[in-house]
């Protein structure tokens, strides 16, 4: 029983493209877990190099690279059992075979070793090297594109016309003069219940407890999202359930930031043990941060209960951290210059990159036209004084004079929109964008996933920066995360009250409604709670169309399925079928109009299970009405009024 082992689970944070940094983090674990008598220490998926490094596992010398780390990390197994990620190139003097696309054969592996020796399984094929395990289920979904890079051991079992149970073998850890079969899984392994053959699950669970294995290790590169524990702990249990007789089961996250070029994806670590009932036990107690784990003869293996979760405080710490972690995209020591216009949005960033930074990292700037009231500006000006950062006021109005005045010069006018565009392309491109250059400073896009989605924002403009931090952040996110903010972070009104609205998003006479001041009386067109809920269906993992949505108008159940209560209906006048019609139609067409904008969007830090970015991709395409949207759309011209059920 892995009760004679004691193991240690490295939560580690895995920096991507460090793999010295991490193999040093690593090297420092290891003497620790030795120092305190631990036979295995496990490490993360991927934690030399990274999990998210795109196209650069398709060179074959960077490959190498992470490899050759391999060598230090066995001269440190003398008098340990080692178990972590790293890539595996199938060399040409193995009996080269090549991956689907014809390049070199890869494999997402865990690497098994001990006393400066590759570990072997109970039972070896002859196929798989000494002490190094294939990843069996590859996720292509999301933002995952393992498929795009590495061989599966599904695959190498077609490939040899083997049964997968063949491959699948516990490892030997030596504790004394005893031997403990322990099997290794990576990460998806664990997912298995949508990955299917002969009308059954692929439970590698199941196959390596009936080969032996009497504790099974899961090396994870799990993503943060809302309540991801407690959905591991659900496939654990069914893991136990499906498989029969169980075994202790040791789960190992790592903690920070990696990215994909077009989102920033936090890890929350999560460690946790499990026991023979599928149960959680043993829980890391460093959320987010780095924890050695070490379970001995003294663990208590009683079920524990997980904390309930609150969204958004998760979701805030996910930016947070996203924020915090950031310093391997953008550098050691980031420093950001933020437009300030005095509304909820660019409040929020602010706060946050305070929070993340410090308030001597951040320099707030309001660039005012004539079109900017006193309120927004004192607003701006009071949440800058409240965050301790320097402040500059840059008035545009004789930029846009200039502007206007060359881009007239062909004798023809421009529109009023043209005008708008004008003022939010001076204020990105002319001034935060040269201001960033004169300080080497970064600066961000404060835009959330409702402007983002609708493409409410100016392309050279105020969609530009390096980074998004709450473009993943519906508009009534945004305001609940400012109200947690003041009143769980700091305890008093930093952002300003009068900028946040009521539950129906009603805002008072004396409060600054959403607006983008690029025009006389200006407000946002969005229907604000409305559009939010519509937008999280949009874009949810099993995303809704506009046909969806038209279906729960018809049978009277739309405000229970958007979970907005009828309040919200009146409030919008969307109990009204031609109001409705009009909104839904331009708010679906809008978004796909929009395809262009995202696309040139800066990275966004995910906060939700579908982000716009990498995790939802999109091609531009046309406007497409499908027939069942037709005869829907008929029925509801038909309708006198919302009938709610």
């Amino acid at each position: 029983m892995t009760d004679k082992l004691t193991i240690a689970l490295g939560q580690m944070d895995v920096v991507p493209g460090r793999p010295r940094l991490n193999v040093d983090k690593m090297l420092s674990m290891i003497q620790e877990a030795k120092e305190r008598s631990v036979d295995l220490i496990c490490f993360p998926e991927m934690c030399v190099g990274g999990y998210l490094l795109g196209d650069k596992f398709l060179e074959d010398a960077y490959c190498e690279e992470l490899m050759s780390y391999n060598e230090e990390l066995l001269a440190a197994s003398e008098n340990i059992a080692i178990a972590y990620g790293n890539i595996y190139v199938n060399e040409s003097n193995e009996g080269y075979h090549p991956n689907k696309d014809g390049r070199s054969r890869k494999y997402n592996a865990v690497y098994v070793m001990q006393n400066g020796k590759y570990t072997e399984r109970v039972q070896e094929n002859g196929i798989l090297p000494v002490g190094v395990q294939p990843k069996t289920l590859l996720p292509n979904y999301r933002f995952f594109d393992d498929e795009r890079y590495f061989f599966s051991l599904l695959d190498v079992a077609m490939d040899y016309g083997k049964e997968l149970g063949e491959l699948l073998s516990p490892f030997l850890i030596s504790v004394g003069d005893k031997k403990v079969p322990v099997g290794m899984e990576l990460c998806e392994d664990l997912w298995c219940h949508d990955y299917r053959a002969k009308g059954e699950p692929i439970n590698i669970t199941k196959i390596l407890i009936k080969a032996g294995a009497e504790g099974i290790v899961n090396l994870s590169a799990s993503p943060w999202t809302f309540m991801k524990n407690n959905a591991r702990d659900r496939r654990v249990k069914y893991l136990k359930e499906q498989s029969g007789a169980f075994v202790k089961y040791y789960y190992v996250n790592c903690v920070g930031v990696q990215n994909n070029g077009k989102n920033v994806i936090t890890f929350d670590g999560g460690s946790t043990v499990y026991n023979e009932e599928g149960d959680p036990c043993i829980l890391s107690k460093k959320g987010w941060e780095e924890d050695l784990m070490i379970i001995d003869e003294k663990a208590s293996f009683s079920s524990k209960e997980r904390p309930t979760g609150n969204t958004i405080r998760e979701k805030y710490l996910a930016i947070f951290n996203g924020l915090k972690n950031s310093r391997n995209m953008l550098g050691d020591d980031p420093h950001f210059v933020i437009g300030l216009s005095g509304g909820i949005d660019s409040s929020l960033v602010a706060t946050l990159l305070v929070l993340a930074f410090g308030k001597d990292k951040v320099v707030g700037v309001n660039m005012p036209s004539q079109y900017n009231s006193d309120k927004t500006k004192g607003a701006a000006k009071a949440l800058a004084e409240n965050l301790g950062i320097e402040y500059l006021v840059l008035p545009i109005e004789d930029m846009v004079k200039s502007n206007t005045h060359i881009l007239q010069l062909d004798g023809k006018p421009l529109s009023e929109f043209n005008l708008e565009n004008v003022q939010a392309k001076i204020r990105g491109a002319s001034i935060l964008s040269n201001l960033s250059a004169k300080y080497r400073y970064f600066f961000t896009n404060n835009g959330n996933k409702v402007e983002i989605a609708l493409g409410y924002a100016t392309l050279y403009g105020d969609w530009g920066g390096a980074i998004t931090p709450i473009g993943d952040l519906t508009k009534t996110e945004v305001a609940d995360m400012c109200h947690y903010i003041n009143d769980a972070v700091f305890g008093k009104e930093i952002i300003p009250e009068l900028l946040l609205p009521d539950a129906l998003w009603r805002f008072g006479e004396e409060q600054i409604q959403p607006t983008a001041e690029l025009k006389s009386n200006q407000v946002d067109p969005m229907k604000f709670g409305y559009h939010c809920r519509l937008l999280e269906e949009a874009t949810n993992f099993q995303k809704k169309g506009i046909e969806d949505i038209m279906t729960w108008y018809v049978e009277g159940n739309l405000h229970e399925k958007l979970g907005i209560g009828m309040e919200m209906m009146l409030r919008w006048n969307i109990d009204d079928p031609k109001e409705f019609l009009r909104d839904l139609e331009w708010f679906y067409d809008t978004i796909q109009r929009n395809v262009f904008k995202r696309v040139q969007s800066p990275p966004i830090i995910l906060t939700s299970k579908s982000s716009y970015g990498y995790d939802i991709r999109e091609s531009i395409l046309p406007v497409l009405k499908t027939k069942r949207f037709k005869v829907l759309k008929e029925k509801i011209q038909a309708m006198d009024t919302y009938m709610a059920k």
